[in-house]
């Protein structure tokens, strides 16, 4: 047999694997410059400033085109990187796992030190911590609220479009909020600061923990790096964001550590994760029916999740949970389904149209799951002992994070953390591929992610930016998200899915026909 073939694939794959490292590298330096070059349409107004304390700046007043573009061109070769890194793995790419572990915290600290970008969803984090330590309930008060009792620098500070939300974020968000409000001070730069290290420590040590559930194989452990730590996509829509869902997620694996041997402490951890942010039950969701087969356990797990959050919530009140539930009917710029309400809004009642959506949005979770379950890559993680569960649940995981994400109404890049975590852990196929042209291109329909009717971005957003950015987020971004949807239906049932492949119905009714000619 001729070795010639083999040569030939490794040789590609050291050269996307060095062309991948230096993509990765580009992205960076890209979202580095853009938040360097100081306040602009993409990147945060942060009051009260240290000079020599994070985040750092300088005030070029930068046209809103230029940070834009920066943004498009980091996130389309981030985008690119990803794809030619598992291209390289799967071609037999082998760099040494340390320093590809260096360059995932390197990219990570040096996204930190710039100011947020794109979303103003950070400045009303620092705002609800500020309101509890002033002895507030974000649950109950919002911004505006506090605004109009007198001035405050940091709750001053937030986006207009926001000032009137109260928290939707569980307990252990909004204490995470409060103590980097109690570092801060009057300063936003500060509190934002220890936000956005909040967020960078989560991702560092999310990627720590997956090294250790994949154990010592190396090829996986390049996958879960590569994926998961040091992935420009996630670093973008996750930490420049400073999106407080990669703290959640971190406690989500934590509990998956926990899952080979401590059920029960897997579900006080996963109900931490769920203190931080309620979407992230579908990870318990994922751990549940790996264990459908072991009652016994399934409800120890339960009981440990049941036990966390009833005792978080329960100290700061009903409340909260009713604010992290009232999202559920929203529909977000970007989705088909935002498409198809302003479509049908036009005859039919809004509500109605809405309904419908939500019932057909459930309906296809239900189906894309079941027809990737069938044939979704096997899990890299090993199994222990008899009774680990683990590789099952990453599987499900990653099999219920991209079904969620791909029929949802309201989908935001950010929330593409979890699939992208998960997927790292399973083995390569063509969702990769899907994943990274969803995530990028809602990325960048997402630039430059803020809302223009907000004070701080009204006085530089162009009329030209203005138009391209909503035709990117209301009219292309939603026909590839539905070709990623398709693609991934199409996939599946290639593979030999099929829509409903529980043969119960056949056995009952021959068991009927059966018992019938017997009589």
């Amino acid at each position: 047999m001729s070795t010639e073939p083999v040569v030939a694939d490794q040789a590609k794959g050291l050269k996307d694997g060095r062309r991948a490292i230096a993509l990765y590298l580009a992205s960076t330096a890209l979202i580095v410059a853009a938040g360097l070059l100081g306040p602009s349409v993409v990147v945060l107004t942060l009051t009260n400033r240290h000079p020599w304390l994070p985040s750092y700046w300088f005030n070029t007043k930068a046209n809103d085109w230029l940070a834009s573009v920066l943004i498009y061109v980091a996130i389309l070769l981030g985008g690119l990187g990803v794809y030619l890194a598992t291209r390289a793995l799967k071609n037999g790419w082998a760099p040494r796992v340390d320093r590809l572990v260096a360059l995932g915290i390197g990219t990570t600290a040096a996204i930190s030190l710039v100011p947020p970008m794109a979303s103003g969803d950070v400045l009303i984090y620092a705002a609800y911590g500020r309101i509890m330590s002033l002895g507030g309930n974000p649950y109950t008060t919002a911004p505006a609220d506090t605004i109009r009792l007198g001035y405050d620098p940091v709750i001053a500070a937030t986006e207009r479009p926001w000032q009137g939300a109260k928290s939707v974020y569980g307990p252990i968000a909004t204490w995470i909020q409060w103590f980097a409000s109690w570092v801060g001070g009057d300063s936003m730069q500060l509190t934002v600061w220890m936000l956005q290290l909040s967020v960078a420590i989560s991702i560092v040590v999310t990627g720590l923990l997956l090294l250790k559930l994949v154990g010592p194989n190396l090829p996986n452990r390049r996958r879960v790096v590569l994926l998961g730590m040091a992935n420009p996509l996630i670093l973008w829509a996750v930490l420049a964001g400073a999106h407080n869902d990669a703290i959640a997620v971190m406690f989500a694996v934590f509990a998956l550590v926990l899952f080979r041997r401590h059920v029960f402490a897997a579900g006080i951890m996963l109900g931490v994760a769920g203190c931080t942010k309620l979407s992230i039950g579908l990870v318990g969701v994922a751990m549940l029916w790996s264990l459908r087969a072991d009652r016994r356990r399934a409800i120890f797990f339960c009981l440990g999740g049941a036990v966390s959050m009833g005792g978080l919530y329960s100290i700061v009140g009903l409340q909260a949970f009713q604010q992290a539930r009232s999202q559920t009917s929203f529909i977000s710029t970007g989705t088909p389904h935002k498409v198809i309400l302003s479509l049908f809004d036009l005859f039919l009642p809004g509500a109605l149209v809405r309904t419908l959506l939500a019932i057909a949005s459930w309906a296809g979770l239900i189906l894309v799951a079941i027809l990737l379950s069938q044939v979704f890559p096997k899990s890299l993680v090993p199994q222990t002992h008899p009774e680990d569960r683990t590789p099952d649940a990453i599987r499900y995981t990653a099999i219920y994070a991209i079904a969620w994400l791909v029929t949802a109404m309201y989908s935001l890049p950010w929330y593409d953390l979890i699939a992208w975590i998960a997927l790292a852990a399973v083995a390569s196929s063509k969702v990769d591929k899907l994943m990274v042209i969803r995530t990028t291109m809602l990325a960048i329909a997402y630039v430059p992610g803020r809302d223009p009717n907000a004070r701080q971005v009204a006085a530089s957003l162009s009329d030209s930016l203005e138009w391209f950015s909503a035709r990117l987020r209301d009219t292309i971004c939603p026909a590839i998200e539905l070709g990623v949807l398709i693609g991934l239906i199409i996939w599946a049932r290639r593979g030999g899915a099929r829509w409903w492949p529980y043969d119960w119905p056949k056995r009952k009714a021959k068991a009927v026909t059966e018992k019938a000619s017997a009589h």
